[in-house]
């Protein structure tokens, strides 16, 4: 049995009242006084981030229902953009500049196995972060036994591959079973069911599902702790933001820090983390519309 599973056993059989109260003990006593120590450690502050995801590229090779790339045709072959291969590596240099300790993780909305950049752009990432976990996020449908070897070779600490249905991938069987042959050390998957594994979001209110997330104790710690930057180079509220309507600024024109300390960007961080929700986009997202 999975930890989610374990909590989501035990959380059925409590009292709704005494698992908020659980929560509340939970996130205002141990979750953010953990994050703010690590940061402290790392970065001498109390208010940083330890994630970072780029999108390289719009185009996605699925339109799952759970997704807004269903919807609109934003994730369509014929509309993909890919983002620039200088503003990639201008914001790595950066995060090299700070001494990021954090992850680099690649996705948004698009399918990143579908840019071919890939092994060349991860392999800037190694040369310039050699300390930072990389880890791509994938449907699975294009992740060949060849080139997970040539991914891995070149540097990726982990591939986060989601099912989205009831039928398991076919060529990520046949990984699975190649892997199966080599040491433990080589499988670097980590798979999991979209509505199983994971609870579903309504992407800010884009998506209509059955089972949302729950969010009785609502509280958000997404901007807090995770930089979420599209192909155009705008830091955008959070993964739920599908449209990029939140932007604190563009990596184009600015420096990762400068936009990071912008003082709206700082209130609206302390106010998710202590359940104040103002913007449409969020109220949406943990229920409250």
């Amino acid at each position: 049995m999975t930890l989610t599973k374990i909590k989501q056993s035990i959380s059925s059989i409590l009292p709704k009242k005494i698992k908020k109260r659980v929560k509340t003990i939970y996130y205002d006593n141990f979750l953010y006084p953990l994050y703010n120590l690590k940061y402290k450690f790392f970065y001498n502050s109390w208010d940083f981030f330890d994630s970072i995801s780029l999108e390289t590229t719009t185009y996605c090779n699925l339109r799952c229902k759970f997704c807004p790339n269903s919807i609109y045709e934003r994730g369509l072959l014929k509309n993909k953009k890919l983002m620039d291969s200088n503003l990639f590596k201008k914001i790595i240099n950066e995060l090299r500049s700070i001494n990021y300790r954090g992850k680099i993780r690649l996705h948004f909305y698009g399918e990143p196995l579908s840019d071919s950049r890939l092994p060349e752009l991860i392999k800037y990432i190694r040369d310039k972060c050699p300390r930072n976990k990389v880890i791509v996020y994938t449907n699975g449908f294009l992740l060949t036994i060849e080139l997970y070897q040539k991914l891995i070779k070149i540097g990726v600490n982990s591939f986060f591959i989601t099912q989205y249905g009831t039928t398991k991938i076919p060529n990520i069987e046949k990984l699975m079973t190649y892997l199966k042959t080599r040491p433990k050390y080589e499988n670097k998957i980590t798979y999991r069911t979209l509505g199983v594994d994971l609870g579903l979001s309504n992407r800010g209110g884009e998506i209509k599902v059955k089972n949302t997330v729950d969010y009785e104790r609502p509280t958000c710690l997404y901007p807090s702790t995770s930089l979420h930057i599209d192909y155009l180079g705008n830091l955008v509220l959070c993964s739920n933001d599908y449209h990029s309507t939140i932007i604190f600024g563009n990596l184009k024109k600015e420096k990762l820090l400068d936009i990071w300390n912008k003082p709206n960007y700082k209130k609206l961080r302390n106010e998710l983390k202590h359940y104040i929700f103002k913007l449409p986009i969020c109220k949406k997202c943990v229920g409250l519309e």
